[in-house]
């Protein structure tokens, strides 16, 4: 797993260091402490350097008990100051290769602070490596992916070592690598996973290809990253490959950047919701009614294609057992639709016959005395 280093911290540690001292003691290391909800998750791999959101504040990531809306209109704002910016992206929709390639030497350069071990394992594969004469093709025949190749090629290049044509087919390799589709998830995977991450990707790699499916509803795209295996680490990995993709874009590719924002509004979206689920059953306490008993509540509730009280009715009955926490439930989840973002239904039709037979529900339980 990627350690990170705090900028800010580094900043103020580089200005107090006197002239001369050894690049190391200017950097600090800061402790890490888990993430204690899923909007300080988003916001912490948000905020991780490289990722340049264009001076847009680093809270814009995770705002704590409202909507994310404001989240992603910070971006958008970050977002619409890069297409005013005078550099030219590329006309096909891939990032800019030099602005990837800066933003790939500052990660390369943050792992090696903090995480050597990350770039010492790969070159354990491939022994010798830096006095190959076309190291790209001998990690390709050692089995490495295009992430790894991407790492190690950049650890390389950034020590210097490498010089006259070996450095020039380095650089080769390197730019061809960062020209395709999927280096940067497969970066993000091997640092968040190690090795064993592989058995994994296809998981991620089908999200992150399907993620432009504007098909979907909303609550469909959450039931799936509901389902997924090791969630926090997986959504952690396409969150930082995307905001990494986002940030690595020319000004001129209004697309895909639109296709990029979306993406990452939806995995935001998901870990807004699934962190009022977790408050709401903490605090609802119930037998079997967890934050993911919640969440496919809601999914089926907006899936539902005719919903009453009576559906309702016999939905908590199935989940609720003790007749004297019906009520708390079904109120419970009433305020989670109040707090789904309107994407999530077909229209506000949709959301206020959900909620009118919420309320209608609720009116049922008073009147049996629950």
């Amino acid at each position: 797993m990627l350690n990170r280093i705090d900028p800010a911290a580094a900043q103020a540690n580089t200005a107090a260091t006197p002239a001369g001292a050894g690049t190391a003691s200017a950097q600090t290391v800061q402790q890490i402490v888990p993430p204690q909800s899923a909007h300080e998750l988003a916001q912490r791999e948000l905020a991780d350097a490289p990722i340049d959101f264009g001076g847009a504040p680093l809270d814009a990531a995770g705002v704590p008990g409202v909507s994310f809306a404001e989240t992603l209109e910070d971006i958008g704002f970050a977002v619409g100051a890069r297409f005013r910016e005078p550099r030219r992206g590329a006309a096909d929709g891939r990032a800019e290769r030099p602005r990837a390639r800066s933003m790939l030497q500052q990660l390369i350069r943050q792992i090696g602070a903090v995480s050597a071990a990350e770039l010492a394992e790969l070159r354990q594969r491939i022994p010798g490596v830096d006095a190959l004469d076309d190291p790209a093709d001998a990690m390709r025949d050692a089995g490495f992916n295009a992430g790894e190749i991407a790492l190690l090629l950049g650890s390389m290049l950034e020590e210097g070592k490498l010089s006259g044509m070996r450095r020039k087919r380095a650089e080769d390799a390197l730019a061809a690598i960062l020209d395709g589709d999927e280096w940067a998830l497969q970066l993000f995977a091997r640092l968040e996973f190690g090795h064993a991450g592989r058995t994994g990707f296809a998981e991620l790699r089908r999200l992150y290809q399907r993620a432009a499916d504007r098909q979907k509803r909303l609550t469909e795209w959450f039931d799936e990253f509901r389902r997924l295996r090791d969630r926090g680490r997986k959504l952690k990995t396409l969150i930082r490959a995307l905001a990494f993709e986002l940030s690595a874009q020319g000004p001129a590719m209004d697309a895909h950047l639109a296709a990029v924002i979306t993406d990452l509004k939806r995995i935001l979206q998901f870990l807004g919701v699934e962190d009022h689920c977790e408050r709401a059953a903490r605090m609802l306490d119930a037998r079997d009614v967890d934050a993911d008993a919640l969440l496919q509540s809601l999914v089926a509730c907006v899936e539902q294609s005719w919903i009453s009280a009576g559906w309702l009715a016999a939905r908590t009955d199935a989940v609720i057992r003790d007749d004297a926490r019906r009520y708390r439930y079904a109120k419970t989840m009433l305020e989670l639709v109040k707090l789904l973002p309107s994407d999530c239904f077909d229209d506000a039709d949709q959301r206020d016959a959900i909620l009118g037979a919420f309320a209608e529900h609720l009116e049922a339980l008073v009147d049996a005395g629950l």
